[in-house]
């Protein structure tokens, strides 16, 4: 039976995913059975506990940030990761919002499961792995399936595209290297989680503060990225920098014009230079708030005619002619929120 609140908080607890309420000071104050079942404990000892009960000391960073922005009225939306009962990781995507009943506020935060990935011994090391980096992506981005797809398409087009590029004599690379881009690839915009949903799915172009803000993402997403790697037991990532310089430099540009640090030509890590491509080809296809997807032609023509502005040019006409068959077709001009 549950403990006694009102019953428009009843309603909660009877949906068909984990789901936990609290009160305004994150102190738990019911959970449903599914909640029970994901975390391992019961409803008895959970009550009374606060927000950090299961918290593993893995990413005390993120549960300082979901209590910042809590305080301050705002849903938040992450990955938790957490310590079941029996003692193993569990990894989880919770939204919690908050909201206000006889000016009363209260916390609910539903809850999904991801499957377990705790890491014992190294036969599934790279799976897991996988799966993690797959976890931790998708978790900047659960606020918009929309963009959770993109990530997956750009990591299968990056494979594509390095395992055509592998194939010409001039862009021969270690395959470990290959695979190592193909994996952190899908953590490009973890630092969108840091963005306001005002901002990252804006209808329309972006005011020149909220370009501003926008543009810290990469250095947002570095910081999480080592943040994480920090507070993990065991070694996350085999190569961070590969990784760090897929997230940082990514909206980097050929002539030195693109974000954070404008770097120019060679200058810009390949990897970096690859997931520029992907990454725009990709957000042109794909319909967002802000625009009606584009034709493959369409989306091509303007790779080509950034070739040498935006893109590294001998990448761009790989990218065309190993990648995508395709016939030019009429440009079209926005402001890409990628």
């Amino acid at each position: 039976m549950y403990r006694r609140i009102s019953n428009e908080l009843i309603y909660y607890l009877k949906l068909g995913d984990a789901v936990v309420i609290m009160d305004e000071k994150q102190v738990i104050l019911d959970v449903n059975i599914p909640y029970e079942n994901m975390t391992g404990n019961k409803r008895q000892t959970i009550i009374g506990s606060t927000a950090e009960f299961l918290n593993s000391n893995l990413q005390p960073m993120m549960y300082k940030s979901f209590k910042d922005i809590l305080k301050d009225g705002k849903p938040w939306s992450g990955i938790m990761v957490n310590i079941k009962k029996s003692s193993e990781v569990s990894y989880s995507f919770i939204t919690i919002t908050p909201i206000k009943i006889y000016e009363q506020i209260y916390y609910v935060g539903i809850t999904r499961s991801v499957d377990q990935l705790a890491i014992e011994g190294n036969n599934q090391r790279k799976e897991e792995q996988k799966e993690l980096y797959k976890v931790l992506a998708l978790s900047s981005e659960i606020r918009d399936t929309g963009i959770a797809e993109h990530l997956l398409r750009v990591q299968r087009l990056t494979e594509n595209f390095l395992l055509a590029l592998n194939e010409q004599e001039k862009y021969s690379f270690p395959v470990a290297y290959r695979d190592k881009i193909i994996q952190y690839s899908i953590l490009h915009d973890i630092g969108k989680s840091g963005v306001p949903e005002s901002i990252l799915y804006k209808p329309g172009p972006l005011t020149f503060y909220e370009r501003k803000i926008i543009e810290m993402h990469p250095l947002i997403g570095v910081d999480v990225l080592y943040k994480i790697s920090d507070g993990m037991t065991y070694k996350l990532f085999d190569d961070i920098a590969i990784a760090s310089n897929i997230i940082k430099y990514h909206h980097e540009k050929w002539d030195g014009t693109g974000y954070p640090e404008g770097l120019k030509g060679e200058a810009i890590p390949f990897e970096a230079r690859v997931i520029a491509i992907v990454d725009v080809y990709d957000a042109l296809v794909s319909k967002r708030s802000y625009k009606e997807s584009w034709s493959a032609n369409e989306a091509l023509s303007y790779l080509q005619e950034q070739r040498g502005l935006h893109f590294d040019p001998l990448l761009v006409d790989a990218f065309i002619e190993t990648v995508i068959d395709f016939t030019m077709g009429e440009d079209k001009l926005f402001e890409i929120h990628c």
